[in-house]
This record gives C-alpha cells, structure tokens and sequence, in this order.
C-alpha cells in the first residue's frame, strides 16, 4: 500500500510539474525577453535601441518560456524537486531563472535561453545541498 501511494504521489508531482513549469516558465520568460529588449538586444525586428518594447515580446517570451518551462521543470522535479518539495523550491528556481536569462540577455536572447535553464538548476542543486 505504502509503494502505491508512492508512485501516485509521485505522478501527481510529475502532473503538476509540468503546469507549474508553462505557468513559472511563461512568467520568468516575459521578464528576460522584455529586459532584453530595453536594454537593446531583443534580437527581434532589428530595432536594437535601448527602451525598446514592444507587447508582442511579452507574449513571445511568455510562449517561449511556458514552453522550455512545460520540459525543464518535470526533469527537475525527477532530479531534486520531489526531495525538497515545490515550497523550499519555488522561490530559488524563480529567481535562478531570472538572474541567469538576464545575464545571458547582456549577450542575446538564445545565449538568455542558455542561461536562464543554467540559473534554475543552478538554484535547485544550491536549495537541494543546503537542507
């Protein structure tokens, strides 16, 4: 009985995973595409001036995100999320997430892809080593 409610604890955390990583993925993507394009790296449409924006970007990183999010956070959740649990972990993966897409955005939006994954498992293996 034990080892069944074991495994459906664990589908269920798998389950809402992936809606937890569109909805935090759409979030932190919209934030990093947006700072790209302000501060003239968008990549987008060639008007490369600082304080450019535009609604479209919103919605761009808000697909690109929920997207990248819907596949990243399942692994996650197999890898360390299912020991310290969505809570402890919610706050870090948010703020990896963030802190590395806008240090890759410096550089372009697909090296802000590279390091925004690179910041939220970077902060899920810091959360997971400090319990």
């Amino acid at each position: 009985m034990a080892d069944l409610k074991r495994a459906a604890e664990t589908i269920w955390g798998a389950f809402a995973s992936v809606w937890i990583g569109i909805f935090g993925g759409a979030f932190c993507g919209a934030i990093i595409l947006v700072f790209g394009g302000l501060i003239g790296r968008s990549g987008s449409t060639g008007e490369e001036y600082v304080g450019y924006f535009d609604w479209a970007e919103v919605w761009l990183g808000f697909l690109y995100g929920g997207l990248l999010g819907a596949i990243v956070t399942p692994i996650a959740y197999a890898a360390c999320v299912r020991k310290i649990g969505f809570a402890k972990a919610w706050i870090p993966a948010i703020a990896g997430t963030v802190a590395g897409g806008l240090v890759g955005a410096l550089a372009g939006p697909p090296l802000a892809v590279m390091t925004g994954v690179i910041g939220f498992f970077g902060a899920l293996a810091w959360t997971a080593t400090r319990r």
